[in-house]
């Protein structure tokens, strides 16, 4: 099974490769801090994205995070990885 580490490049939904920059884990569950990739490989600071992983079949998926309250709880343990 693959696991997602820091600096992984992942291509989210909307064909944007992003790379994880940070992670966490809340109530058993891995969530990854992204950000996007510019053309040119250059981190855009302003692009983030919060991904949930799901594990399902030796395969490890991830699903963007819509979820406002959820984002507000796990906002706090991702900001001491990034500060």
């Amino acid at each position: 099974m693959m696991d997602i580490k820091l600096h992984t490049v992942l291509t989210l939904d909307n064909n944007q490769k992003y790379v994880v920059v940070a992670k966490t884990e809340y109530m058993g569950v891995s969530y990854d801090y992204l950000l996007q990739l510019a053309p040119n490989g250059i981190t855009l600071r302003n692009k983030a994205a919060i991904v949930k992983e799901e594990k399902e079949n030796n395969s490890v998926y991830v699903i963007q995070v819509n979820d406002e309250n959820l984002l507000k709880t796990l906002a706090p343990l991702f900001e001491s990885q990034l500060a």
